[in-house]
Formats: structure tokens, C-alpha cells, sequence
């Protein structure tokens, strides 16, 4: 019996975790039913009036910014103050981070190379994209709902939260670009505390843009592995390395997904999508049939490519496949994963 992967999994009843602060307001209590549009929490936060990204402004690595600073987290600053100084050629001259505004500085992304000027303080109101129940609510587990989710498996998370962080991160998940053409710039919105899908493939300067602008993690579907290996931002990957095939059904699934509240679990390497699915029934566990079975290739000439299975040659051992794309071949059937999507 051959056992399917589920690419977007899909739970009934499922009792999920959103996180909150001491300064966050909740907006539901335990026992409430939870309906789409409800608020359940609220949030005031300063606005990023300036963010630096430290390594673009003074020749220093992410990892040895904090060695540099000159303020404090917390601390009030005003125009000309500065933030980061460097001696240059041996002691015989300075450069200098210059605050461009008045603010409160903001260290929390320091460790990845970034500082920021935060401004005014703005209100919102997170409101839910789910159907379900409020279980429990308190600081140590947050806000406890159940309800009907689906997720989605994250194949490697970047160094920081392998080895530094465990948690869960909340926020709404927004999908920018079409998800197939690569883009190294996002647009002129503010991505303060969201969760974003940046397509099937993602450049660092991209990447830079959106922690820039105040995203608070970034999901792609692949990635060089050299760009990779060198992250210390909050990154997840769901295919693999490198220029790796997408599915166009794969897309299609992520980006039903956009503005949804979501929760990236990095204890359990997945991403929650708090929203009430929709479309089939999922087809069970198991493959039935190999004719007309949805599968994956772990081939290195194609790795990644969805096909349907159009027939099944020398007793089962290769199977003819109509790939993505239109194309035909024949691949071992070790060299593919089932999958349901």
C-alpha cells in the first residue's frame, strides 16, 4: 500500500495556539464562538518611522552590528543623533549611522543587522478569518481555539530559529507578486508583523525589502542554497534548493490563503492557516489507484514537477507521466512521491 503526502493538510477540529503580549488586548473569552470577522485581539504598536538594514549603510556583517551601536534599546533619539559608528583605516577616520528623525530606537531585529526608528503609535484590530470555539485564554499559552484549519509542512527554517527561537509567530499571511515571476523588490506596503509567501523562488534582495519593511517572517518556495546558509532573518522554505518546479496547484492552494491570520508553529516546522477551507474532499491516505494518481518527482532532472500518472509499465516498476506543462516521460516509481493536494 502506498501512502500519500498531503501537501496542504486539512484538520476538522484542531486546537491551535495564537500568541499574544502583556500589552495586547484580548478581544474573546473562553467558551466564545468565534465567528469569520469577529475581533479577537488588539494591538497598539509604534509605527516604523526608519528601519536600517546596518551591513547596507557601513562595511560591518549582520552578526557584529550590536558590537557597534551607540544607543540603547528603548531609547529616544533626535535628528543627528547617532545610532552606529565604526572606526575605518585604522582608527584614521569614523563612518557614522545618523538618526534621520526623532523616535524610540528599536533593537529588536538587531541580531540580524537591522535597527529601528519607530514613530507614532498606531491601533489594530486583528479580526478572525475562522469559524470555532475560544478553549482558553492566558499569557503562557495565549489565546486557545478550535476550529477548522489547514497547514502546510516547512521543510527547513533558517539558522536563527533552529537553534534560538521556538515559539509561534501570529500575524495576517499576504502573498505579494503572482507567485511565479521573481521579483527583487516588494511594493510600497507596510508589512509590519506579517507573514508572507514571496513566491517560488526568493531573491535576497527581495528578502532585505520586506524585513525592511517590517515583515515578520518570509516564506518562499525555494531558494539558492548559498543565499540560504548565510540567513540570520526569519525564513522558512517549503520545496527546496534552488530553481526547483512549483506546481501551479501548489500556488494556487498558498495564495487561496491571502489575508488569512495565520500562525507559523517553528517548534513543529509548519504553518497554520486559520481559515475555513474550502474545495474537495481531501481523496484518504492512501493511493488507490496508480492510474490517474497526483505525483511529485524526486528526480534530479525535474525535481519538483507535479504530473498525473497516465500509465504503469514493466509491473509496475516505471510509470508514464504527464508532467505540468503539457511534456511526457517515463521515471521509476522510487524516483516520485505521491501526493494529494
Amino acid at each position: 500500500m502506498i501512502i500519500k503526502h498531503e501537501i496542504l493538510s486539512r484538520y476538522d477540529n484542531y486546537e491551535f495556539k495564537i500568541p499574544y503580549t502583556a500589552s495586547d488586548r484580548v478581544l474573546v473569552k473562553e467558551g466564545q464562538k468565534v465567528n469569520v470577522g469577529d475581533p479577537i485581539l488588539e494591538r497598539n504598536q509604534n509605527a516604523k518611522a526608519y528601519t536600517f538594514y546596518v551591513p547596507n549603510e557601513i562595511p560591518i556583517s549582520a552578526q557584529n552590528v550590536k558590537k557597534h551601536v551607540t544607543c540603547i534599546n528603548g531609547e529616544l533619539v533626535k535628528e543627528g543623533d547617532v545610532l552606529v559608528e565604526k572606526e575605518m583605516s585604522g582608527g584614521l577616520t569614523v563612518k557614522k549611522l545618523i538618526s534621520p528623525t526623532v523616535g524610540v530606537v528599536d533593537l529588536s531585529r538587531i541580531d540580524s543587522g537591522y535597527i529601528d526608528i519607530l514613530g507614532e503609535e498606531i491601533n489594530f484590530v486583528f479580526k478572525s478569518s475562522f469559524t470555532g470555539e475560544v478553549v482558553e485564554v492566558n499569557l503562557i499559552d495565549g489565546i486557545v481555539v478550535k476550529a477548522k484549519v489547514s497547514a502546510m509542512d516547512i521543510k527547513v527554517l533558517s539558522k536563527m530559529y533552529q537553534e534560538e527561537e521556538k515559539g509561534k509567530i501570529f500575524g495576517e499571511f499576504v502573498v505579494i507578486g503572482d507567485g511565479v515571476n521573481l521579483q527583487v523588490k516588494a511594493d510600497g506596503e507596510d508589512y509590519t508583523d506579517k507573514i508572507v509567501f514571496a513566491g517560488k523562488h526568493l531573491h535576497t534582495s527581495l528578502l532585505q525589502d520586506l524585513f525592511e519593511k517590517g515583515a515578520a517572517f518570509v516564506l518562499t518556495y525555494s531558494m539558492d542554497y548559498s543565499d540560504f546558509r548565510k540567513q540570520t532573518l526569519p525564513l522558512g522554505i517549503l520545496g527546496g534548493f534552488g530553481e526547483i518546479s512549483c506546481g501551479n496547484e501548489i500556488l494556487k492552494s498558498i495564495g487561496s490563503k491571502n489575508s488569512s491570520l495565520c500562525v507559523v508553529d517553528l517548534d513543529e516546522s509548519q504553518i497554520f492557516f486559520l481559515s475555513d477551507y474550502k474545495g474537495k474532499e481531501t481523496e484518504g491516505n492512501f493511493v488507490k489507484s496508480l492510474i490517474g494518481s497526483t505525483v511529485r518527482s524526486l528526480a534530479l532532472s525535474n525535481y519538483s514537477m507535479i504530473g498525473k500518472v497516465m500509465g504503469v509499465e514493466e509491473e509496475g516498476s516505471f510509470l508514464t507521466v504527464e508532467w505540468e506543462g503539457g511534456s511526457k516521460g517515463m521515471i521509476d516509481i522510487g524516483s516520485v512521491e505521491f501526493i494529494s493536494l
